[in-house]
């Protein structure tokens, strides 16, 4: 038995230091967002931004080499500890346990890049699978001691990619079943006021980052930029009507006027016969930075204000103007959010294997409370709300939604596991 897990040890490290070696070969691979974290620059991950200064000051010129081990050293420390409570709850086999780990391992060195990319999706990853692995624990051995780990890893991650808020709600859901199932409301029911807190903990803290590096006791200023692309994008120009302040409508006018120049709105797009969300996520660099974002800064920086007051300015603008957008042209923006969402998770066909994966999780959850079960509602609850969330506030490109990449090979895996073993105790 010794020997058999010693060879399986080895097999996973020979893994980890090919993909290893492959990382280090590429070296460290830079983005444009790369220059911007690595600047420090107002509207970014405060945590990612502070971890690469804390780099940069230690290494100083020669911080790319550290930066990519370091950076790969984290990844294989997530997955390692992942695809272990993987095999422990579910007993998987060793070669199924091998695979999981090859797909877990893929971003790295295939399209994302991880390991050397100078981007916080580096340090995301890891801490999800992390999140991940210790919510399953909670939630198959009902123990929610594990929340505290779960809280402190939840909070860096919030503060490294926002994105990730959207697992709150269903670790409240998942907190609340394991307190029904064990009776102990009374006992427990601080740990849902400790998730409730937590954007409460991150707001302020990304509040006082601000505050220190920018001398501005603000959050970072971009979600209502974001949100307020496709209402721009399905807009009609008789919309400036909805508002009624200058500054709002001479804005309206301005980011319209530019966006119709350049034949990026949802109406001249119908006319060219082309899928109105694929033209919207193709261009949206276009439509979101290029227009409503730059022109944006320009109009405030014409006003007399420095970087950091243009970007509050903007998104308080925003913010006032993004629900009357929405709210007159719902239909068309429902229409196009459920296409964003669909092409999040890839297709219509994907999205309703996913509902019937949950709906059987659930109600055999209900039934036989078993780990399998709990399991898929997790895993599915996770991607749902990320997905979601995404979808709401941005467009769905593979760089937000990758972190679930594992999830059909390793239902796959575990199931083909569980059935193996079944026929292996009706032989037997």
């Amino acid at each position: 038995m010794k020997n058999t897990i010693t060879s399986q040890n080895l097999i996973h490290l020979a893994i980890y230091i090919i993909v290893g070696v492959l990382v280090l070969n590429r070296g460290a691979i830079y983005f444009p967002d790369s220059y911007t974290f690595l600047d420090m620059a107002f509207n970014h991950s405060p945590f990612y931004c502070f971890f690469l200064k804390v780099i940069t000051s230690v290494f100083g010129d020669y911080f790319e080499i550290p930066l990519v081990i370091i950076q790969y050293l984290i990844i294989v420390f997530g997955i390692d500890f992942f695809v272990k409570i993987l095999k422990k709850v579910f007993n998987i086999h060793a070669f199924g346990v091998i695979i999981i780990q090859l797909i877990c391992l893929a971003p790295c060195i295939y399209l994302h890049n991880l390991g050397s990319a100078i981007l916080s999706e580096a340090l995301t990853y890891p801490i999800f699978l992390l999140i991940f692995a210790f919510s399953l624990k909670l939630f198959v051995e009902e123990n929610l001691r594990y929340l505290y780990k779960i809280c402190v890893l939840l909070s860096i991650l919030i503060l490294t990619r926002g994105q990730f808020l959207a697992l709150i709600p269903v670790l409240i859901l998942i907190v609340g079943y394991v307190i029904y199932k064990t009776k102990s409301f009374k006992k427990h029911y601080y740990f849902i006021i400790l998730l409730a807190i937590i954007p409460i903990i991150t707001t302020i803290s990304e509040r006082v980052y601000n505050k220190v590096i920018f001398g501005h006791f603000v959050n970072n200023a971009m979600n209502y930029v974001h949100i307020i692309a496709s209402p721009f994008y399905i807009a009609n120009e008789t919309d400036v009507s909805l508002f009624t302040e200058e500054d709002e409508s001479v804005y309206f006018n301005m980011i319209y006027k530019s966006l119709k120049d350049a034949e990026l709105t949802r109406n001249q797009n119908l006319s060219l016969d082309k899928d109105d969300y694929l033209f919207f996520q193709h261009n949206f660099p276009e439509i979101c930075n290029r227009r409503i974002y730059d022109l944006g800064l320009n109009s405030y920086e014409a006003k007399g204000l420095n970087f950091i007051e243009q970007n509050i300015a903007l998104n308080a603008l925003c913010s006032r103007m993004v629900f009357p957008l929405i709210k007159q042209n719902f239909k068309v923006w429902i229409k196009l959010f459920i296409k964003n969402l669909k092409n999040s998770f890839g297709s219509s066909k994907q999205i309703l294997f996913y509902l019937v994966l949950l709906l059987y999780g659930l109600i055999n959850l209900i039934k036989s409370n078993k780990n399998i079960y709990k399991f898929l509602v997790l895993t599915i609850l996770f991607m749902f709300a990320n997905n979601t969330l995404i979808a709401l506030v941005i467009h769905s490109i593979k760089r937000y939604i990758f972190y679930f990449d594992w999830v059909v090979f390793a239902t796959f895996i575990i199931l083909l596991n569980k059935i193996f073993k079944y026929q292996q105790q009706r032989e037997s």
